[in-house]
Protein backbone atom coordinates (compact mmCIF):
# COMPACT_ATOMS: atom_id res chain seq x y z
CA UNK A 1 0.00 0.00 0.00
CA UNK A 2 1.10 3.56 -0.31
CA UNK A 3 2.97 5.26 1.76
CA UNK A 4 0.17 7.99 3.19
CA UNK A 5 0.99 11.79 2.56
CA UNK A 6 2.89 13.95 4.91
CA UNK A 7 -0.73 15.42 5.57
CA UNK A 8 -2.28 12.54 6.70
CA UNK A 9 -0.04 11.45 9.28
CA UNK A 10 -1.92 12.03 11.92
CA UNK A 11 -4.62 9.00 10.64
CA UNK A 12 -2.00 6.96 11.39
CA UNK A 13 -3.45 6.20 14.81
CA UNK A 14 -7.06 6.88 13.93
CA UNK A 15 -7.55 4.98 11.39
CA UNK A 16 -5.71 1.76 12.90
CA UNK A 17 -9.24 0.03 12.94
CA UNK A 18 -8.48 -3.38 14.27
CA UNK A 19 -10.94 -5.85 15.23
CA UNK A 20 -9.85 -8.20 17.97
CA UNK A 21 -12.68 -9.41 19.95
CA UNK A 22 -15.39 -7.09 18.60
CA UNK A 23 -17.47 -6.16 15.36
CA UNK A 24 -15.21 -5.24 12.61
CA UNK A 25 -16.41 -1.58 11.64
CA UNK A 26 -13.99 -1.41 8.45
CA UNK A 27 -16.74 -2.64 5.91
CA UNK A 28 -19.09 -0.58 7.49
CA UNK A 29 -16.87 2.75 7.09
CA UNK A 30 -15.84 2.00 4.00
CA UNK A 31 -18.93 1.99 2.88
CA UNK A 32 -19.98 5.34 4.46
CA UNK A 33 -17.17 6.80 3.23
CA UNK A 34 -17.32 5.92 -0.19
CA UNK A 35 -21.42 7.29 0.16
CA UNK A 36 -19.55 10.43 1.45
CA UNK A 37 -17.40 10.50 -2.09
CA UNK A 38 -19.66 9.41 -4.53
CA UNK A 39 -21.94 12.80 -3.14
CA UNK A 40 -19.69 15.29 -5.31
CA UNK A 41 -19.13 14.76 -8.97
CA UNK A 42 -15.64 15.75 -8.97
CA UNK A 43 -13.14 16.53 -6.48
CA UNK A 44 -9.82 17.79 -5.33
CA UNK A 45 -6.21 16.47 -4.57
CA UNK A 46 -6.85 16.59 -1.54
CA UNK A 47 -9.97 14.76 -1.61
CA UNK A 48 -9.08 12.46 -3.88
CA UNK A 49 -5.85 11.58 -1.81
CA UNK A 50 -7.80 11.29 1.34
CA UNK A 51 -10.79 8.84 -0.33
CA UNK A 52 -7.58 6.39 -1.93
CA UNK A 53 -5.79 6.29 1.44
CA UNK A 54 -8.57 5.80 3.56
CA UNK A 55 -10.46 3.14 1.20
CA UNK A 56 -6.93 1.21 0.12
CA UNK A 57 -6.79 0.89 4.03
CA UNK A 58 -10.23 -0.41 4.29
CA UNK A 59 -10.79 -2.20 0.97
CA UNK A 60 -9.23 -5.22 2.25
CA UNK A 61 -11.41 -6.33 5.28
CA UNK A 62 -14.33 -6.19 3.04
CA UNK A 63 -15.70 -9.62 1.96
CA UNK A 64 -16.26 -10.37 -1.91
CA UNK A 65 -20.17 -9.58 -1.91
CA UNK A 66 -18.33 -6.51 -0.16
CA UNK A 67 -15.82 -5.27 -2.54
CA UNK A 68 -17.88 -6.35 -5.60
CA UNK A 69 -20.75 -4.11 -4.37
CA UNK A 70 -18.17 -1.35 -4.12
CA UNK A 71 -16.61 -1.86 -7.57
CA UNK A 72 -20.35 -1.51 -8.76
CA UNK A 73 -21.07 1.37 -7.78
CA UNK A 74 -17.44 2.87 -8.84
CA UNK A 75 -17.69 1.86 -11.94
CA UNK A 76 -20.01 4.78 -13.20
CA UNK A 77 -18.18 6.95 -11.48
CA UNK A 78 -15.85 9.75 -13.43
CA UNK A 79 -13.99 10.35 -10.58
CA UNK A 80 -13.17 7.41 -8.80
CA UNK A 81 -9.51 7.31 -8.29
CA UNK A 82 -7.52 5.17 -10.79
CA UNK A 83 -4.80 3.46 -7.33
CA UNK A 84 -8.70 2.54 -6.25
CA UNK A 85 -10.26 1.16 -9.55
CA UNK A 86 -6.94 -0.75 -10.48
CA UNK A 87 -6.90 -2.62 -6.89
CA UNK A 88 -10.37 -3.92 -7.90
CA UNK A 89 -9.97 -4.36 -11.21
CA UNK A 90 -7.19 -7.08 -10.27
CA UNK A 91 -9.46 -8.43 -7.86
CA UNK A 92 -11.02 -11.19 -8.50
CA UNK A 93 -13.70 -11.82 -11.05
CA UNK A 94 -16.81 -11.19 -9.32
CA UNK A 95 -15.40 -8.00 -7.62
CA UNK A 96 -13.81 -7.11 -10.91
CA UNK A 97 -16.61 -7.20 -13.73
CA UNK A 98 -18.05 -4.13 -13.32
CA UNK A 99 -15.14 -2.14 -13.26
CA UNK A 100 -13.85 -3.95 -16.14
CA UNK A 101 -16.56 -3.70 -18.28
CA UNK A 102 -17.71 -0.09 -17.30
CA UNK A 103 -15.22 2.05 -15.86
CA UNK A 104 -14.02 4.86 -18.08
CA UNK A 105 -11.27 5.61 -15.74
CA UNK A 106 -8.78 2.69 -16.98
CA UNK A 107 -7.12 3.08 -20.02
CA UNK A 108 -6.53 1.11 -22.73
CA UNK A 109 -2.70 -0.34 -21.39
CA UNK A 110 -4.18 -0.96 -17.92
CA UNK A 111 -6.61 -3.20 -19.57
CA UNK A 112 -4.17 -4.97 -21.34
CA UNK A 113 -2.07 -5.22 -18.61
CA UNK A 114 -5.06 -6.70 -16.50
CA UNK A 115 -5.68 -8.95 -19.13
CA UNK A 116 -2.28 -10.69 -19.31
CA UNK A 117 -1.79 -10.87 -15.49
CA UNK A 118 -5.28 -12.10 -14.82
CA UNK A 119 -5.88 -14.37 -17.40
CA UNK A 120 -8.82 -15.15 -19.90
CA UNK A 121 -11.76 -14.42 -17.38
CA UNK A 122 -10.55 -10.96 -16.82
CA UNK A 123 -9.91 -10.73 -20.84
CA UNK A 124 -13.40 -12.03 -21.82
CA UNK A 125 -14.92 -9.18 -19.60
CA UNK A 126 -12.90 -6.54 -20.97
CA UNK A 127 -13.65 -8.10 -24.67
CA UNK A 128 -17.72 -6.82 -23.67
CA UNK A 129 -16.46 -3.17 -23.27
CA UNK A 130 -17.56 -1.02 -26.36
CA UNK A 131 -14.92 -0.34 -29.44
CA UNK A 132 -13.04 3.01 -28.57
CA UNK A 133 -12.96 5.04 -25.85
CA UNK A 134 -15.69 4.47 -23.86
CA UNK A 135 -17.39 8.26 -22.92
CA UNK A 136 -17.64 9.82 -19.70
CA UNK A 137 -20.66 8.15 -17.79
CA UNK A 138 -22.80 10.44 -15.93
CA UNK A 139 -22.06 10.61 -12.16
CA UNK A 140 -24.30 8.27 -9.98
CA UNK A 141 -27.57 10.55 -7.87
CA UNK A 142 -26.61 10.99 -4.66
CA UNK A 143 -27.06 7.94 -2.01
CA UNK A 144 -30.76 7.66 -1.18
CA UNK A 145 -30.76 8.97 2.33
CA UNK A 146 -31.44 6.43 4.52
CA UNK A 147 -35.26 6.94 6.10
CA UNK A 148 -37.15 5.16 9.17
CA UNK A 149 -36.58 3.97 12.05
CA UNK A 150 -34.09 0.82 10.57
CA UNK A 151 -31.75 3.33 9.11
CA UNK A 152 -31.65 5.21 12.20
CA UNK A 153 -31.13 2.45 14.04
CA UNK A 154 -28.23 1.34 11.81
CA UNK A 155 -26.28 4.67 12.40
CA UNK A 156 -27.19 4.53 16.29
CA UNK A 157 -25.49 0.93 16.33
CA UNK A 158 -22.85 2.08 14.00
CA UNK A 159 -22.09 4.53 16.73
CA UNK A 160 -22.30 2.26 19.83
CA UNK A 161 -20.49 -0.33 18.43
CA UNK A 162 -17.79 1.25 17.13
CA UNK A 163 -14.29 2.32 19.62
CA UNK A 164 -13.04 5.74 20.80
CA UNK A 165 -10.64 6.17 17.48
CA UNK A 166 -13.84 5.19 15.66
CA UNK A 167 -16.33 7.48 17.27
CA UNK A 168 -14.39 10.26 17.17
CA UNK A 169 -14.07 9.69 13.27
CA UNK A 170 -18.10 9.42 13.11
CA UNK A 171 -18.40 12.58 15.22
CA UNK A 172 -16.00 14.48 13.07
CA UNK A 173 -18.03 13.04 10.21
CA UNK A 174 -21.32 14.37 11.00
CA UNK A 175 -19.30 17.91 11.92
CA UNK A 176 -19.53 18.49 8.29
CA UNK A 177 -22.80 16.64 7.38
CA UNK A 178 -25.79 17.76 6.00
CA UNK A 179 -28.61 16.74 8.05
CA UNK A 180 -30.65 18.85 10.19
CA UNK A 181 -29.64 18.70 13.62
CA UNK A 182 -32.31 18.06 16.11
CA UNK A 183 -33.68 21.30 17.57
CA UNK A 184 -31.65 23.10 20.42
CA UNK A 185 -32.97 22.08 24.19
CA UNK A 186 -34.42 24.83 26.38
CA UNK A 187 -31.79 23.73 28.60
CA UNK A 188 -32.02 26.38 31.49
CA UNK A 189 -29.53 26.65 34.21
CA UNK A 190 -31.72 24.93 36.80
CA UNK A 191 -31.77 21.58 33.91
CA UNK A 192 -27.85 22.01 33.90
CA UNK A 193 -28.02 21.93 37.97
CA UNK A 194 -29.82 19.16 38.19
CA UNK A 195 -27.93 16.90 36.10
CA UNK A 196 -24.73 17.57 37.80
CA UNK A 197 -25.86 17.16 41.10
CA UNK A 198 -28.09 13.76 40.27
CA UNK A 199 -24.60 12.01 38.62
CA UNK A 200 -22.37 13.61 41.16
CA UNK A 201 -25.19 11.52 43.99
CA UNK A 202 -24.76 8.49 41.62
CA UNK A 203 -28.43 8.90 41.24
CA UNK A 204 -29.17 6.95 37.97
CA UNK A 205 -32.90 7.53 37.61
CA UNK A 206 -32.95 11.20 38.11
CA UNK A 207 -30.02 11.41 35.65
CA UNK A 208 -32.34 9.36 33.02
CA UNK A 209 -35.01 11.12 33.48
CA UNK A 210 -33.23 14.47 33.05
CA UNK A 211 -31.85 13.07 29.73
CA UNK A 212 -35.48 11.88 28.55
CA UNK A 213 -37.19 14.67 29.06
CA UNK A 214 -34.01 17.86 28.04
CA UNK A 215 -33.39 16.03 24.71
CA UNK A 216 -36.45 14.11 24.12
CA UNK A 217 -35.13 10.32 24.23
CA UNK A 218 -36.86 7.05 24.61
CA UNK A 219 -35.76 5.38 27.97
CA UNK A 220 -33.36 2.49 25.98
CA UNK A 221 -31.38 4.88 24.64
CA UNK A 222 -30.82 7.44 27.67
CA UNK A 223 -29.77 3.97 28.97
CA UNK A 224 -27.65 3.13 26.86
CA UNK A 225 -25.86 6.64 27.27
CA UNK A 226 -25.68 6.85 31.22
CA UNK A 227 -24.07 2.96 31.47
CA UNK A 228 -21.33 3.19 28.03
CA UNK A 229 -17.78 2.17 29.27
CA UNK A 230 -16.27 4.54 26.61
CA UNK A 231 -18.15 7.85 27.64
CA UNK A 232 -18.78 9.28 24.24
CA UNK A 233 -22.44 9.16 24.14
CA UNK A 234 -22.61 11.39 27.76
CA UNK A 235 -20.58 14.01 26.16
CA UNK A 236 -22.13 14.13 22.98
CA UNK A 237 -25.63 14.46 25.36
CA UNK A 238 -23.41 17.09 27.37
CA UNK A 239 -22.89 19.46 24.23
CA UNK A 240 -26.13 19.29 22.71
CA UNK A 241 -26.97 20.69 26.07
CA UNK A 242 -24.36 23.16 25.65
CA UNK A 243 -23.07 21.64 29.21
CA UNK A 244 -20.64 24.07 30.73
CA UNK A 245 -16.94 22.04 29.83
CA UNK A 246 -16.36 22.81 33.57
CA UNK A 247 -19.69 20.75 34.22
CA UNK A 248 -19.03 17.45 32.38
CA UNK A 249 -15.45 17.06 33.39
CA UNK A 250 -16.88 16.72 37.12
CA UNK A 251 -20.00 14.26 35.70
CA UNK A 252 -17.34 12.59 34.11
CA UNK A 253 -15.60 10.90 36.87
CA UNK A 254 -19.42 9.86 38.61
CA UNK A 255 -21.22 9.11 35.64
CA UNK A 256 -19.94 5.55 35.12
CA UNK A 257 -17.10 4.19 36.85
CA UNK A 258 -15.47 2.53 34.09
CA UNK A 259 -15.26 6.25 32.90
CA UNK A 260 -14.24 7.71 35.87
CA UNK A 261 -11.51 6.12 37.36
CA UNK A 262 -9.22 7.03 34.82
CA UNK A 263 -8.25 10.49 34.56
CA UNK A 264 -6.43 9.90 31.16
CA UNK A 265 -9.67 8.70 29.99
CA UNK A 266 -11.63 11.74 31.58
CA UNK A 267 -8.79 14.27 30.13
CA UNK A 268 -9.26 12.60 26.60
CA UNK A 269 -13.30 12.93 26.46
CA UNK A 270 -12.89 16.64 27.47
CA UNK A 271 -11.03 17.19 24.84
CA UNK A 272 -13.30 15.22 22.30
CA UNK A 273 -15.49 17.65 24.08
CA UNK A 274 -14.18 20.54 22.85
CA UNK A 275 -13.33 19.52 19.45
CA UNK A 276 -16.80 18.31 18.11
CA UNK A 277 -19.48 21.09 17.52
CA UNK A 278 -22.82 21.18 18.83
CA UNK A 279 -24.42 20.84 15.26
CA UNK A 280 -22.51 17.40 15.05
CA UNK A 281 -23.84 16.31 18.70
CA UNK A 282 -27.56 17.63 18.10
CA UNK A 283 -27.16 15.37 14.49
CA UNK A 284 -26.09 12.17 16.45
CA UNK A 285 -29.12 13.15 19.14
CA UNK A 286 -31.83 13.27 16.26
CA UNK A 287 -30.33 9.99 15.13
CA UNK A 288 -30.69 8.30 18.30
CA UNK A 289 -34.47 9.85 18.62
CA UNK A 290 -35.60 8.28 14.81
CA UNK A 291 -33.66 4.97 16.17
CA UNK A 292 -36.24 4.14 19.11
CA UNK A 293 -39.28 6.57 17.61
CA UNK A 294 -41.59 4.11 19.52
CA UNK A 295 -40.57 4.74 22.62
CA UNK A 296 -40.09 8.55 21.84
CA UNK A 297 -42.66 11.17 23.17
CA UNK A 298 -41.58 13.33 19.98
CA UNK A 299 -42.71 13.24 16.47
CA UNK A 300 -41.21 11.57 14.14
CA UNK A 301 -37.61 13.97 12.39
CA UNK A 302 -36.80 14.12 9.01
CA UNK A 303 -34.53 11.12 7.98
CA UNK A 304 -30.70 11.36 7.97
CA UNK A 305 -28.54 11.58 5.55
CA UNK A 306 -25.13 11.48 5.19
CA UNK A 307 -23.13 14.02 3.27
CA UNK A 308 -19.95 15.45 4.00
CA UNK A 309 -16.91 17.21 2.59
CA UNK A 310 -14.26 15.14 3.31
CA UNK A 311 -11.25 18.01 2.87
CA UNK A 312 -13.07 19.54 5.82
CA UNK A 313 -13.40 16.31 7.67
CA UNK A 314 -9.32 15.90 7.32
CA UNK A 315 -9.15 19.23 8.61
CA UNK A 316 -10.65 18.85 11.42
CA UNK A 317 -9.45 15.78 12.10
CA UNK A 318 -5.76 17.20 12.32
CA UNK A 319 -6.55 20.16 14.69
CA UNK A 320 -5.68 18.45 18.12
CA UNK A 321 -7.53 20.86 20.74
CA UNK A 322 -5.32 22.42 23.16
CA UNK A 323 -5.67 20.55 26.95
CA UNK A 324 -3.54 21.80 29.40
CA UNK A 325 -6.36 23.07 32.05
CA UNK A 326 -7.78 19.27 32.31
CA UNK A 327 -4.17 17.91 32.57
CA UNK A 328 -3.51 20.01 35.44
CA UNK A 329 -5.74 19.36 37.18
CA UNK A 330 -6.01 15.61 36.47
CA UNK A 331 -2.62 15.94 37.89
CA UNK A 332 -3.63 17.98 41.37
CA UNK A 333 -6.28 15.36 42.22
CA UNK A 334 -3.70 12.36 41.15
CA UNK A 335 -1.53 14.20 43.96
CA UNK A 336 -4.18 14.11 46.46
CA UNK A 337 -4.90 11.14 45.86
CA UNK A 338 -1.24 9.87 46.79
CA UNK A 339 -1.15 11.78 49.78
Amino acid sequence: MMKPPAAFAGLEDLLDLGHGGGIDMRPTLLRVLTDLYLQRPTHTPDDERYYTELALRLIDAADVAQRAALGARLAGYPSAPRPVLLRLANDVIEVAAAILEHSPGLTPADLAAIAQERGAGHADIIGRRPAGALPAMPAPPPASPPSGKAEASELAELFFAADAAERRLILINLDYAALAPAPAPSTQRADVWRLESATLQHNTEIVLRELERTLGLARTQARRIVDDGLGEPIVVAAKAMEVPADVLQRMLLFINPRVGQSVERVYQLAELYSEISVDAARRLVAIWRDADVAESKLTRYEPVTWRTAAENARRALSEVSRRPALQHDGRLRSRGHER
